[in-house]
């Protein structure tokens, strides 16, 4: 029986603001069923605050799961060691690199305007960030987006790259979790708070960050807009998102296996 729901966000629940009525109307027939939902996305909460509220969503596991938050409010957080956010900000300012960082309230850019920003922002719909002031007042980071190229990530990653989840989603941006960290490690962490088992959750993703989560869950559920990789990992494959996807799986997969 499954007793949670997890969703990847951008290409998955919406795309941009795009987000089909099937998939509201699924969200609410789950929830009338009583199964649990979060969102599971590489974004901020920050970022998520609106949408999870506009779909009643209690549960959101942000920055590539570095951070779980309940109705916006903190609840697990693995944040990197502050000393070396600040040797990275230092670094970035001689190198001309921007950093975008999350924290659990807001989203700080430490330069007010990049080009590579902005194209991320209009592809894929970034929120305006606040303006870093002082490299000596850097709260708790959860995440971090450098606009750089791959050759030059190096400087922040070291040699041994295992020692962050690294995960490079344009040829000039790359996002940076604390080591160990990923989507899969997020939701586990709360299934275990929920005490949920593996096998009474499902997810639903269509990128490469999404593939340890997919694989965590009893049912992992692929787009049918994702990734050719990760409809290979899946357990089932649906329809795309703009054809009704997530209504298709949840009234095929998940609300048959919940009764």
């Amino acid at each position: 029986m499954i007793k949670l729901v997890a969703f990847d966000v951008d290409g998955t629940l919406r795309d941009r603001d795009y987000l089909p009525e099937s998939t509201r109307a699924s969200l609410r027939k789950l929830k009338e069923q009583g199964i649990a939902l979060a969102l599971c996305t590489g974004r901020s909460e920050y970022e998520m605050e609106s949408l999870r509220e506009e779909l009643g969503i209690d549960w959101a596991i942000t920055c590539n799961g570095s951070h779980i938050g309940y109705r916006g409010k903190t609840v697990f957080g693995n944040a990197f060691p502050k000393d070396t956010v600040r040797l990275w900000l230092q670094e970035a300012e001689k190198q001309k690199h921007t950093f975008l960082l999350y924290g659990s309230e807001k989203m700080f850019m430490t330069r007010a305007e990049d080009p590579h920003f902005r194209q991320g922002q209009q592809e894929i719909g970034f929120m305006e960030p606040v303006a870093l002031q002082s490299i000596d007042e850097v709260p708790d980071i959860y995440q971090c987006i450098v606009f750089c190229e791959e050759h030059e990530e190096g400087i922040y990653t070291g040699e041994e790259k295992g020692r962050y989840y690294i995960h490079r989603w344009r040829p000039w941006a790359v996002d940076i979790n604390p080591t160990g960290m990923n989507k899969a490690v997020g939701l586990r962490k709360l299934m275990d708070h929920l005490g949920i088992r593996p096998e009474e959750a499902a997810a639903f993703g269509d990128g490469h960050n999404d593939f340890e989560m997919i694989e965590l869950v009893g049912s992992g559920i692929a787009m049918g807009n994702a990734v050719d990789d990760l409809k290979a990992k899946a357990r089932y494959v649906t329809r795309s998102l703009k054809e009704d996807g997530i209504a298709y799986a949840v009234d095929k997969w998940i609300i048959t296996s919940a009764s």
